[in-house]
This record gives C-alpha cells, structure tokens and sequence, in this order.
C-alpha cells in the first residue's frame, strides 16, 4: 500500500482518515483554506496517548467535534467516545437522534448507500442536511469565534448488525443479516462541504477531497476484514464490503456523489450560502466572519 500524501493526511497508528481540509484555492485569487485549522479524521475512539499528545501538541488541536449518534457511541463501550485529556475539549455535536437509528432507519438509510447510485447517495445526503441542522450549526459558530483548532468527525468503519429481508435485491444476499457501515465520507463530508463551498471552493476541488477518504480508510481494511470475520459475516459479505470495484459505494467515496450532491443543495437552497443562511440561520456579519476566518493568505507556507 503506498504511504498516504502529507498534506493533507497526517499518518498516524492508532486514527485512521486524519486530514487537513486546508489548502484548497477559493474564489479570491489570493486567498486559500487555512492549512491548519480544520482536520478530520475517522473515529478517535482508539487513539494512543501518543497520538492523543501528537493532536495536542503538534496539530494543536483543541476541540473535537463528535458528529455521532448515541447509540453509535454506547456501541463503542468499553471505549471512550474520546480519549480524556485537558489539553482538548470533545463537543458531541449528533446529526441524527436516537430514534433515526432504529434498525428500520439503519436499514433505508443503507439501501440508498449500498445501491450505488448517485441519486441514492443525494437523498441520504439530502437526509444529513435536514437532520443536521443543529450540529453544522454548532460548528460553524465555533469557526465564527475562531478560537482553536479543530477536528470533525464521525464514525468511519464501526459496524453494526441489523437484520434485512434477503430478497430485497438492495442488500446483499447474506441470509440474515447485513452489516452497516456509514463511511467517514457521509456526515463528516457534508459537513466539510458547507466549509468549503461558503469559501467559494469549487465544486471539483471539493468532491476531489471528499474522494480522498477512499484512500484515507484504505489501511483500515485489514482491520475490518478481522472483525467482521469474527463476528460471522460470511466470506462473500465482506468481499463486498471491503471491495474497491465500481457499485461499492461504502468504501468508494466517488466524486460524483458529492458533485451530484452540491447541484442538489444549489437547487434546493440556492447553494451553500443559502443553506448557511436560511436553514442555519446566520446573517451578513456572521457569514464574512466566518469565512474570513477559514483562509489564509495562499503564499502562506505553513504545513
């Protein structure tokens, strides 16, 4: 497997996915997203105290927000949501309530994922907008405050067992169960999207980030394929999962997903801002402070 690209990545043992979204030119010519303000990564629950210090003291990062839902967090017991530390503040910030994640839920929601379709992709992305109001909104005030670093999330590769109908062609033909996987690139990437976009990044620039979690997730993989194997998941089933071939929509992260989503959020909201706007609820002032406060000069060399 070939070593990531630094930047954006930032290897590390024990987190997978750990990027910065800064660099990215924006619609003023001399002006790019800030290198190192914002960081995403897959689930932190397994950090080292290594790694951990390495977030705080060399990333120097100091908020975590945790855009996961309840149930997905007691899953994760006995492992912390974040490893404690001083140094930085975790802020649970869930895009879906406890009730989105009954299995009925799970199981639509994986239908739209698991098709392959780029329309399908667009109505859960859809979905994620609506949901997440609150938690993007929490976000962007903390970007509007500009105090720290920070780092998004969600889950990226924590599995969950819920039971479907195997003749339902959506799913594959497992038997009695499936397992749903709901990549990093799902509500940590539409919620990257809004950063982006409000900055005028273009809409190649940000399906090209978003398609790096396919990458990012690669040395994941192994991992997955052992628990998944333990716990029963035939051979076949994961072969699906973990395959990279085109329909794989769960390990894939296709630019053409995010491409077709910002044309849906330009059709549904008038485009990012719009969103930001109406749905969020921020105003002039609120706007160009936080937009001033995602970039930085383009000369800067600062990664």
């Amino acid at each position: 497997m070939p070593p990531l690209p630094t930047p954006p990545f930032h290897p590390l043992p024990s987190i997978h996915n750990l990027r910065s979204i800064g660099t990215h030119p924006t619609s003023h010519p001399s002006l790019r997203t800030r290198s190192t303000y914002v960081y995403r990564s897959a689930s932190p629950s397994t950090l080292t105290p290594t790694d951990l210090h390495t977030l705080s003291s060399t990333l120097h990062i100091t908020h975590v927000f945790d855009l996961r839902s309840a149930p997905e967090i007691a899953a994760l017991l006995p492992l912390p949501p974040f490893p404690a530390t001083p140094a930085i503040q975790r802020i649970w910030v869930p895009v879906f309530a406890a009730q989105d994640y009954s299995p009925e839920r799970i199981a639509v929601r994986y239908k739209e994922y698991a098709s392959g379709r780029v329309e399908g992709f667009v109505r859960a992305y859809a979905d994620i907008l609506a949901e997440g109001k609150e938690s993007f909104r929490r976000v962007l005030k903390w970007v509007r405050e500009g105090e720290g670093v920070g780092l998004v999330h969600c889950t990226a590769g924590k599995d969950r067992y819920v039971g479907v109908d195997s003749r339902d062609d959506g799913f594959w033909r497992m038997g009695w169960r499936a397992v749903v996987t709901e990549a990093d690139a799902c509500r940590t990437g539409v919620l990257v999207m809004l950063l982006l976009g409000l900055v005028g990044v273009t809409d190649e620039e940000i399906a090209a980030e978003y398609a790096l979690t396919a990458q990012g997730l690669e040395a994941w993989k192994p991992e997955a394929r052992e628990r998944l194997k333990a716990r029963g998941m035939p051979e076949e089933g994961i072969e699906g999962m973990m395959s990279s071939r085109p329909g794989n929509a769960l390990m894939k992260g296709s630019a053409d997903y995010m491409l077709a989503t910002l044309e849906m959020v330009r059709q549904r909201y008038g485009g990012v801002e719009g969103y930001v706007r109406d749905v969020l609820g921020f105003g002039d002032e609120d706007v160009e402070t936080i937009r001033r406060n995602l970039v930085e000069e383009a000369l800067e060399r600062t990664l």
